[in-house]
C-alpha cells in the first residue's frame, strides 16, 4: 500500500493526544508524543502504545521500567509539538531535578498515568508496549484531539440525551 495514503487512512481517525515520559539508561529524561495510546484490560489494568524503532528513547522502555501516560488537555497543542520533535533535550531549562528514577511530569495534563513496562513485541516499524497502570490522577478539562495531522478540540454532541448513559457499562 502506498505510505502516503496510508497515513492519509490513519489519519482519519481522530485521537487523543499523549505525552509518554521515562527514565533512560543513562539517568536523564525522556517524552515523546503519542496517540497510539488504546486501553487493553480493566482486571489486570493494561493499556498499550507504540514507538517508533529508530526513537532515541526506546531504551527507557525496558521490561519492568516505570513510565508515566499524560493525556494533553486542549490549550496544550505546544507541548505536544514540543515533545514531538527528535534530537533534542526536551527537559532542558525545567525545574526540579532530572536525575530522578520517577518518570517526569508533563505539568497541566488531564490524566497522568503511572505504569510500568510488562511486555515488548514487534510490530513493524513499530515496538509495541504493553503497561500495567499502578496509579492514576485526573482533573477536569477538555482533551487534545489529533485528526488530519492537525490538533483540534473535541466537540460535544448537540443532544444533550445523547450523552446521558454511559456506552462503558
Amino acid at each position: 500500500m502506498d505510505p502516503s495514503m496510508l497515513r492519509k487512512v490513519f489519519g482519519s481517525f481522530a485521537t487523543g493526544v499523549t505525552v509518554v515520559t521515562a527514565v533512560g539508561p543513562d539517568g536523564r529524561p525522556v517524552g515523546v508524543t503519542v496517540n497510539s495510546l488504546t486501553s487493553v484490560s480493566l482486571d489486570p489494568p493494561l493499556l498499550l502504545w507504540c514507538l517508533a524503532n529508530k526513537s532515541a528513547s526506546l531504551g527507557a522502555f525496558t521490561l519492568g521500567s516505570a513510565f508515566a501516560v499524560h493525556v494533553l488537555a486542549a490549550e496544550q497543542a505546544t507541548v505536544a509539538r514540543h515533545f514531538a520533535r527528535s534530537g533534542t533535550d526536551k527537559f532542558a531549562g525545567q525545574a526540579g531535578p532530572q536525575d530522578s528514577a520517577s518518570p517526569p511530569e508533563v505539568p497541566g495534563a488531564l490524566v497522568r498515568l503511572s505504569c510500568r513496562v510488562v511486555r515488548l513485541d514487534p510490530g513493524g516499524d513499530h515496538t509495541i508496549i504493553l503497561g500495567e497502570l499502578v496509579s492514576a490522577e485526573l482533573r477536569p478539562g477538555a482533551p487534545l484531539v489529533f485528526h488530519a495531522s492537525r490538533f483540534g478540540r473535541f466537540a460535544l454532541d448537540e443532544d444533550p440525551a445523547a450523552g446521558s448513559q454511559d456506552p462503558w457499562t
